[in-house]
């Protein structure tokens, strides 16, 4: 047995923990909650999650792929689904009209193949401005603010329903104002040519947390709505719990090996559990190192030196009490020194320290 349960109190209490700093930090707006269920929504099952969602008041929902974006609409949710990512794939494109997606366009390229489509519907088709502000990924250029102005004459059934950005570093204060201010000056000059692009909205999960002057129209939170994220957390509730069963204890004399590559030896008598929990299922499964500068490199080695002085050995609960795991961690399994307890069982249930998002996505997960 292998689940991740999810605790629908605590989900509801940072959903309105949420709600209640939106009001407190910007009484005066109304600011709409675009939650964000990118990576199977953000490892917690993208239908049940979103599922949720909607019946606790949030039905403006962002995704990442079109795939992401099929599975919703298959699932015939009633919420509003919007596309972050721009596409220049014509099938994917149609595939999104067709199915009443709110689109992103970020170059005149975009919008062009945009024209072709919507030329072929008698319906409106909804779509968003995105702005690179600095972070050369997808979007106009924050300069090029007369071709973003001549994206709104274009055929009628093309609506622009919102404008918005993305912050490449929201823990640098400095720069994200920087990012900010470009994004507002873009706002701001369609503003003085009477330009209806209708919602504005530029902050995520950190800078939610940091910024509140920068909430505008609305905000788009992912992480943070699962109390997980950079920024003062300690208000919110990490959700979702890995949790698995044991399968299998027995005892082993002292000097015997211990799982793959002969690395670990008993030095007494050990009392083991097995537990079908191993790095496939997202265990101790480590982040790739991408920053290339010299600066983060060395940050990376010194980090990677204190781990020799430090204890890292993995660890895992059962009934609210730490056990280590020995031997080399296995694909399927893991091995438990449970010596020094006399009471635990097969079938015993095991807690490990997986996040949702790194857990497999053929997991089970469950709402309680």
């Amino acid at each position: 047995m292998k689940v991740i349960e999810v605790s629908k109190d605590d989900l509801k209490y940072n959903i309105d923990l949420i709600q209640k700093i939106i009001k407190e930090k910007s009484p005066e707006k109304n600011v709409t909650i675009i939650a964000v269920v990118k990576s199977n929504g953000f490892g917690l099952d993208i239908v049940k999650y979103t599922e949720f969602l909607i019946e606790n008041g949030i039905t403006d929902i962002a995704v990442a792929t079109n795939e992401e974006a099929m599975k919703l609409v298959k699932a015939n949710l009633n919420c509003n689904i919007m596309m972050l990512s721009p596409t220049m794939i014509e099938e994917e494109l149609i595939e999104l009209v067709e199915n009443n997606i709110t689109v992103t366009i970020g170059s005149k390229e975009e919008l062009k193949l945009l024209e072709k489509v919507a030329s072929n519907y008698k319906k409106d088709i909804k779509a968003q401005i995105k702005i690179d502000t600095g972070f050369a990924r997808y979007g106009f250029l924050y300069s090029e603010k007369d071709e973003i102005a001549n994206c709104y004459n274009t055929l009628d059934n093309i609506k622009f329903i919102g404008i918005f950005t993305h912050f490449s570093k929201a823990t640098d204060e400095k720069w994200t104002n920087i990012q900010f201010n470009r994004f507002n000056d873009v706002v701001n000059y369609l503003k003085e040519k009477n330009i209806n692009f209708g919602i504005a909205h530029a902050c995520a999960s950190t800078a939610f947390l940091k910024y509140p002057y920068m909430y505008l129209d609305a905000v788009r939170l992912g992480s943070i709505i699962q109390g997980r994220g950079l920024g003062n957390l300690n208000s919110f509730r990490k959700i979702g719990v890995f949790k698995s069963k044991i399968t299998e204890i027995k005892i082993i004399p002292k000097g015997f090996n211990v799982s793959y590559s002969n690395t670990y030896k008993t030095k007494k008598v050990t009392k083991i559990a097995v537990v079908p929990v191993g790095y496939y299922d997202g265990f101790n499964k480590n982040r790739l190192i991408d920053d290339f500068s010299i600066k983060n490199k060395i940050v990376s080695i010194l980090m990677e030196i204190k781990k020799l002085f430090t204890d890292t050995t993995l660890k895992v609960k059962i009934d609210n009490e730490s056990y280590r795991v020995i031997g080399r961690l296995g694909m399927y399994h893991s091995i438990i020194d449970i010596t020094k307890c006399d009471d635990i069982k097969i079938g015993d249930e095991v807690i490990f320290n997986i996040a949702p998002l790194q857990a497999n996505e053929e997991i089970r997960r469950e709402y309680k």
